[in-house]
């Protein structure tokens, strides 16, 4: 492509967060910088890319079916070091020239993907290099002035969970399809302790084991602090006890406008405490929740550290609400591509606080002290309005030590894995359990604290 058309690319890819329009809409593309092998100097060119396993990104040196590879690729081979901007994330890389069986492998998954990339091999007559981006460190250069650094790299696994518009159109028809009626739970229900510290709520057994020998997973749900869903959160937690391996327990916590911070809060510590208190392990205990939800099981990790109590093992907020302050660039950036929006941010922060401080914890999370969390798993989609509280969590998280697991689903919505739940749930969904329980399996093999 030539250079000036280039560069309009990477201006609209970086100021509407790795989207343009054109002839490369709806295309999958990153910016890769490398440095010239003479010249010294960086350059960035936009690239098609594929996934592939194991976190890389794959990019072709096709330099549109000319006979000669493009200079990017002889810049990488002198200085294999890279920068990749995916819109969402900045990664430092390593990148690898494939060969043999491997290549072949994969180039034919390019192929079948968009025969295009056979149609400029045949045309240059000669055999396309493809190269794997190896991610060796992440960082959010976008976030919010003030917003801290990921300074523990090691500590910060990031991932961008590839899916399309039919992914989207999915989760969509999914979830419409629960507003209809719910399936069927098809799991045990038996209460698994004796109380619950005196908070309502249901218990979900999907995957068999005792609370005090396999642990439990404790699940808050969403709502805007203020509504319940009776007959899907039991579903979810059902779902929640599948991947985890454990039973589950969901929270009935108290509900603003009636009982407005920190009832609910107070609620999940006390559910929490509970568990503890009747033998279960603090290291066996994943506290998992959603939207608010998500809101809450951050804000208990810090008040129950303030108070001196042991932390559950492992947490996992899915498209939590951080900064209960509203300062997120994505409130706006992506208001109209989500289901939600700053309006509905700002009704439900106002009723929930109720006058408490917006920029202090443990109600708003990214306020307090992060040093100390136990592994965290935080889950968002690329077009939902929260998605720099999430972000802006995560590198903070990070900053302060915590091992944080990011997993951003493209293009997904709020809450998307709300679909997990339906009759058939969509691919992406699917991929959204599989991801939770293999973080579960790893976090123990690894020999971490809790899981």
């Amino acid at each position: 492509m030539p250079y000036d058309f280039n560069q309009q690319i990477i201006q609209e890819f970086r100021a509407n967060r790795g989207k343009v329009g054109g002839p490369f809409e709806g295309a999958r593309l990153l910016l890769l910088t490398t440095t010239g092998a003479r010249s010294g100097v960086r350059r960035t060119v936009p690239l098609g890319y594929l996934n592939d396993e194991g976190g890389r990104m794959l990019v072709i040196a096709s330099a549109g079916g000319a006979p000669h590879h493009p200079a990017w690729y002889h810049n990488l081979r002198a200085a294999p070091r890279v920068t990749v901007e995916t819109g969402v994330f900045t990664i430092e890389a390593e990148a690898a020239v494939l060969e043999g069986e491997e290549r072949e492998r994969l180039f034919a998954r390019a192929v079948e993907a968009d025969s295009g990339w056979a149609d400029y091999q045949a045309r240059s007559g000669r055999v396309l290099p493809v190269v794997a981006l190896t991610p060796r460190s992440v960082s959010f250069p976008d976030l919010p002035e003030g917003a801290s650094p990921p300074l523990h790299a090691d500590r910060l696994d990031a991932t961008l969970v590839p899916a399309t518009s039919d992914d989207r159109a999915a989760v969509m028809a999914a979830i419409r399809s629960l507003l209809a009626g719910a399936p069927a739970l098809g799991a045990d229900v038996t209460p698994a302790l004796a109380h619950t510290g005196g908070v309502p709520g249901v218990w979900v057994s999907a995957a068999g084991g005792s609370a005090t020998g396999d642990g439990v997973t404790l699940y808050v749900h969403g709502g805007g602090f203020e509504h319940t869903q009776p007959a899907l959160e039991p579903l979810m937690a059902c779902r929640l006890s599948e991947a985890t391996r454990r039973p589950a327990f969901k929270v009935d916590q108290r509900l603003a406008p009636a009982h407005p911070y920190p009832a609910a809060l107070d609620d999940v510590v006390a559910v929490y405490r509970s568990l503890l208190e009747q033998g279960v392990p603090s290291d066996r205990v994943i506290v998992c929740g959603e939207s608010s939800g998500g809101t809450l099981v951050l804000s208990a990790l810090l008040a129950l550290k303030e108070a001196g109590d042991p932390l559950p093992g492992a947490a996992v907020a899915i498209s939590p609400l951080t900064d209960l302050t509203l300062s997120s660039r994505s409130l706006d950036v992506d208001d109209g591509r989500d289901v939600i929006s700053r309006r509905v941010a700002e009704h439900v922060t106002a009723q929930y606080l109720a006058g408490a401080p917006a920029d202090q914890a443990p109600q708003s999370p990214l306020h307090g002290d992060l040093s100390g969390l136990p592994p965290l798993l935080l889950v968002a989609g690329t077009a939902e309005v929260l998605l720099d509280d999430t972000r802006r969590f995560a590198a903070a998280a990070s900053a302060a030590g915590a091992e944080v697991t990011l997993d951003l689903y493209e293009d997904m919505p709020h809450a998307f894995h709300a679909s997990v739940m339906a009759q058939d749930p969509p691919a992406v969904a699917m991929t959204f359990l599989r991801r939770l329980a293999d973080w579960v399996v790893e976090s123990r093999a690894r020999g971490r604290r809790g899981c």
